[in-house]
Formats: C-alpha cells, sequence, structure tokens
C-alpha cells in the first residue's frame, strides 16, 4: 500500500503541493543552473486558458538532432527506492523554463545509464522491460517538448491519470511527468510545474503514455530470463563502498550482465571498484571489474548501484548456515537455528541503505541514546559482525557494522523507516 501511495503521488502531488501554494503565495523556487537570458515575450497564461496564443508563449527553439545510441531500455516498474526522485512542486517563471529546456536539449542517448517508466492510475503495476526502439522514442518524445514549454504563475491542478519518466545519468536523476496540462521536472532536489497544454506538447505527452500503457497492458512482462537454473542471484557490487544492489533477472541490464560474465573466471584476492557477487548452487564467486573491462557491462553495475535498492555488503556476502549465535543487547543470546536463519532472512531483505558510507578502522563504541539497538553475530570461523544501529523515531536511523576478521567498520545512512523495522524485528524475535 505504501508503494501504491507514493506511486500515486508522483502524479498527484502537483494537486497537493498547489492548493497549498495558492493559499501560501509562496515566491518563485531558485534555478536549478544559472538561466539563459530570458524572452521579450511575456509569461503563459494559466492553463485555465486552453490555447495560449503564439504571442504570449516564447519562441520555439529547435532542438538539436541526437544521433547517439541508446544502450539502455525503459522498465516498466512501480517507484522505490530513489528510482523516481521527486521534490515539492513550485510555479514556475521563464528563466526555470529556459533552465529544463536546456536540460532536455543537451540530453544524450548515449549518456543515460538506466530509465523507468510509470502510467498511473492502474491496479496492476507491471514490471518489464521495453524494446530499445520504444524506449529511444519516448527519449526523442521528451526532448522535443522543450521547446513549447511554458511558465506556469497558477491554476487549480487537473486531475486523473498520468505518466512519469526517470532518466539516469550515471549519479544525477531527473523525472518527467504529465498529467494532462502541467509538465512537471523534478532535478536535483527541485520540483517544477510548467504549462504543458501547447499542442505540441500535449501531442507528444499523448504518445509517451500510448507507449506506457503499450507495455503496462501486456500480459507477459518477462518473456525471457538469462541466468541459468545454477546461478541463484547476482549482485552488482561497490567494492569501495561496500554496498551491493541485487540483479532482477529478465529485467533491465540482465542479459548484458549475464552475457558479460558467463565466460570470465572468478576474481582472487580483494581489488578495488566495481565487480558482481554470484550466488551458486554451491557457493559463491566474486568477479572484480578493471576500468578497461567491456563498456557496456561496467556501465550496467553501476547502473545497478544507481537506480536499486542498496544493501550492505556484509549482510549479503554472510552464510547463514554459519552462524553459532546472536547476542542482541537487552533481549540475550539467539542459538535456536531457525531463529538464526530467520535474522539472516531479514538482515538480507530488508536492510537497505543510502549510497554514501563511511570507513573506519577497528571497532566502535556506541553511543547509549533510546534508540540504540546492538547485536553481534558470531560465525562458526570465529569472526564476529558488531552492528550497531540508531533509531530516530522520525523514519530515519544510521547503521554500523564491524568485522572482526577486517578489522573494519562500515557506516551507513538507513533508508526511511528501516530502522524501526530492524527495532521492531528484534522485539520481536527474542
Amino acid at each position: 500500500m505504501k508503494k501504491k501511495q507514493r506511486l500515486l503521488s508522483l502524479c498527484l502531488c502537483a494537486a497537493l503541493v498547489v492548493m497549498s501554494a495558492c493559499q501560501a503565495a509562496p515566491a518563485p523556487s531558485s534555478v536549478p543552473e544559472p538561466p539563459s537570458p530570458p524572452s521579450q515575450e511575456s509569461p503563459a497564461p494559466k492553463p485555465s486558458s486552453p490555447e495560449p496564443s503564439s504571442e504570449s508563449r516564447p519562441p520555439a527553439d529547435a532542438v538539436p538532432e541526437d544521433t547517439t545510441r541508446l544502450t539502455v531500455p525503459l522498465q516498466m516498474t512501480e517507484p522505490w527506492g530513489d528510482v523516481y526522485p521527486f521534490a515539492d512542486l513550485e510555479y514556475t517563471t521563464q528563466a526555470e523554463v529556459d533552465a529544463c529546456r536546456r536540460w532536455l536539449c543537451d540530453l544524450k542517448a548515449e549518456d543515460i545509464t538506466a530509465l523507468y517508466g510509470v502510467s498511473v492510475p492502474l491496479d496492476h503495476y507491471w514490471t518489464g522491460e521495453m524494446s530499445l526502439e520504444d524506449s529511444r522514442e519516448i527519449i526523442d518524445l521528451l526532448r522535443s517538448i522543450a521547446p513549447d514549454l511554458a511558465p506556469l504563475a497558477g491554476g487549480n491542478p487537473p486531475t486523473g491519470g498520468g505518466w512519469n519518466v526517470a532518466i539516469h545519468i550515471k549519479d544525477e536523476a531527473a523525472v518527467l511527468g504529465f498529467n494532462g496540462e502541467w509538465v512537471t521536472f523534478c532535478h536535483q532536489g527541485k520540483g517544477y510545474i510548467f504549462d504543458g497544454t501547447a499542442a505540441p506538447v500535449t501531442e507528444s505527452c499523448g504518445r509517451i503514455e500510448g507507449l506506457l500503457y503499450k507495455y503496462a497492458n501486456s500480459d507477459s512482462p518477462v518473456t525471457e530470463t538469462y541466468f541459468p537454473d545454477h546461478v541463484q542471484s547476482i549482485y552488482a557490487l561497490d567494492k569501495d563502498a561496500y554496498i551491493m544492489a541485487k540483479v532482477e533477472d529478465g529485467y533491465a541490464n540482465s542479459k548484458t550482465i549475464w552475457e558479460g560474465l558467463e565466460n570470465r573466471t572468478p576474481s582472487g584476492g580483494e581489488p578495488s571498484g566495481y565487480g558482481y557477487l554470484i550466488f551458486t548452487d554451491e557457493g559463491k564467486e566474486y568477479v572484480y571489474l578493471e576500468d578497461t573491462d567491456e563498456v557496456a557491462l561496467n556501465k550496467a553495475c553501476q547502473a545497478a548501484l544507481i537506480n536499486s535498492p542498496l544493501h550492505p555488503s556484509w549482510l549479503i556476502h554472510m552464510t547463514p548456515e554459519r552462524m553459532v549465535s546472536a547476542d542482541i543487547m537487552g533481549t540475550g543470546t539467539i542459538t535456536d537455528r531457525d531463529k538464526l536463519s530467520a535474522l539472516a532472512e531479514f538482515l538480507k531483505e530488508e536492510v537497505t541503505v543510502g549510497p554514501q558510507t563511511s570507513i573506519t578502522s577497528g571497532p566502535v563504541n556506541p553511543d547509549m541514546p533510546a534508540g540504540v539497538f546492538v547485536f553481534t553475530i558470531t560465525f562458526d570461523s570465529g569472526v564476529k559482525y558488531k552492528v550497531i544501529g540508531y533509531d530516530e523515531f522520525d523514519g530515519t536511523g544510521s547503521f554500523s557494522i564491524y568485522a572482526s576478521d577486517l578489522d573494519r567498520t562500515v557506516g551507513y545512512s538507513l533508508d526511511k523507516d528501516v530502522a524501526g523495522k530492524i527495532t521492531a524485528f528484534l522485539r520481536d524475535n527474542k
């Protein structure tokens, strides 16, 4: 339910924000980047005017042709994590329209590391993959709306369905959406509302919606899987940051990843940089990547780490069957095999974190605020993981893991509400 509410908010949050904005009359938001000189024409009228006149709209600047090649397909998905970054939406100035235009005009298909799309309202959110041809058409259509966007200074939000498309370029992400009259643009933590009633904009946005619905109504979202039967799962790995992201078979980048990995020899040692952890019927294998490795395989690894939920590496790496005990502060020691397995499954599946980490030598001592939780996992090898976390009771929290064999502590920022899940699990599974 929480995911569906967040998804609907992506398309309808403009309504909530603008109704508040109409009452509070906020000042125009700041420009996301230095603006081009504003045009001499006056701002476009409110969306209550169905057809803004050509005199009131900025002139249509030509969008330069993009001849570069898109290498990643658009993935239909319901929002989670940072796939669809969004922000409070505000009315806009001409300078903000110009900044969005420049971003779209400068967009190159070859720079895109991941694409996501969603259309609402739907009772079921299909997760699957578009063809590269259709994915490229969506990019071209998004770029085509740039010349005819106009500022929006007020108006009541339209109602009904719409769509959102998230574009990821390395460590940057932007989301464009449409709800029938407004184009929304979220970038670098700020959100903007544009007048999208010009005929070229509504036509292009309608074609985008048609493509998204085409795939949303597909009966077989995954027509082929690529991992062989003996491969249980694959995780993209950032060795330096101690984070991993699961690669789902049959979805974006999974074919590229397996084709790049199937003939590689598992790596020895632990070099820095990117790589993959492969779980098989016989155990686990690491494959580390060098800068000179196949570009597509490196890009797919980085895209997974940017766009997928992130897990602390040592939690994914650990073998539940080798857990001997878990000493939980304030609760006692768990040695029951079923309870240890349940703890391991919870940690592997539910503990997700942000991309920023801190690494220190040796163990750390916990502070003792009300929301602290501490537990130590001991393995049959004698290795210990000491986990210290803090639940701030507002949805935020932090988390650190000390590994005795490496004598190193890695600190993380937990995803929203994860700290509360951990404290609840420890309380209910004594």
